[in-house]
């Protein structure tokens, strides 16, 4: 007799029939059909916006706040201190004040009274046959009535006023003694008259007028001569009060805080009150 088992058992051991037989192919085909692996790209990292940066601070100025006196700008002063090249020697001091203002910008910088200090740099004698004096100048520095002292570096003597026969050379800066070619002629010419007649007084007591004139008057050139040899030529005199200009080389900077005030009344010198008269 058969015995049958139930429906429901039948179809659990086919299909299991079924999956043993098909197992691997399932497998591979599941696996050839997993999604592949994602990679986790992580996002970009956002830029955080650039911080502002602040405009460049504009280069200071270093003219703000400042008063400068322009180079080849002239200087007029006045010597203090005499000067001769038969006494002075080179790294002399030389005093002068300045007898006119300087302006910039119409603002007063240098005023009138202001102090000037510069030094001999050569001192040459004149020769006892030829060749001048001469004196070279260079001005080191200038002080304002206030005390505010500033360097001339690279300044140079450019003008030179005096009413004696000197010379002046502005390219070298050489104030330039007196020539004595025409004088040392004079001095010969004047020493053969005076020995001519001598000579011609001692030629009448011998009654040689002509011959002792002549005789004489080589004797008498012969010694002006000789004195011009053995003297020398003018020494250079500069006198106090005499008139001067220098150059400037260089820039003078003055800070505003350095320079004295400008004068805000500019009515002029006090008067005095006017007396109006009797009766008035």
């Amino acid at each position: 007799m058969l015995n049958f088992r139930p429906l429901s058992s039948v179809v659990l051991i086919l299909t299991g029939l079924a999956l043993a037989m098909s197992g691997g192919g399932a497998v591979s085909v599941a696996q050839s059909q997993a999604p592949a692996p994602v990679v986790q790209v992580p996002p970009p990292q956002s830029t955080p916006p650039s911080a502002a940066v602040p405009p460049a601070a504009p280069a200071a100025d270093s003219t703000a706040g400042k008063v400068i006196v322009p180079p080849d700008t002239t200087i007029a002063l006045e010597l203090r201190n005499t000067i001769n090249s038969r006494t002075a020697q080179p790294g002399q001091t030389v005093y002068c004040v300045t007898v006119y203002p300087v302006v910039v910008k119409n603002r007063i910088v240098i005023p009138v009274g202001s102090y000037a200090k510069g030094k001999l740099t050569e001192v040459k004698r004149p020769g006892r046959v030829k060749g001048k004096a001469e004196l070279a100048v260079v001005f080191t520095e200038i002080t304002l009535p206030n005390g505010v002292t500033k360097s001339l570096r690279n300044s140079s003597l450019s003008g030179y006023g005096d009413s004696s026969n000197q010379g002046f050379s502005s390219k070298e800066g050489k104030i330039e003694g007196e020539g004595t070619k025409g004088k040392d002629a004079e001095t010969v010419a004047i020493s053969g008259a005076e020995g001519a007649g001598i000579g011609s007084v001692a030629g009448i007591s011998s009654h040689h007028t002509g011959v002792g004139a002549g005789v004489g008057g080589i004797a008498g050139a012969l010694g002006g001569m000789v004195y011009v040899l053995a003297s020398r030529g003018k020494d250079v005199v500069v006198p106090a009060g005499t008139n001067l200009e220098v150059s400037l080389g260089i820039p003078l900077t003055y800070d505003e805080d350095e320079l004295a005030p400008s004068p805000s009344d500019s009515s002029g010198p006090d008067l005095g009150r006017r007396d109006p008269g009797p009766g008035l």
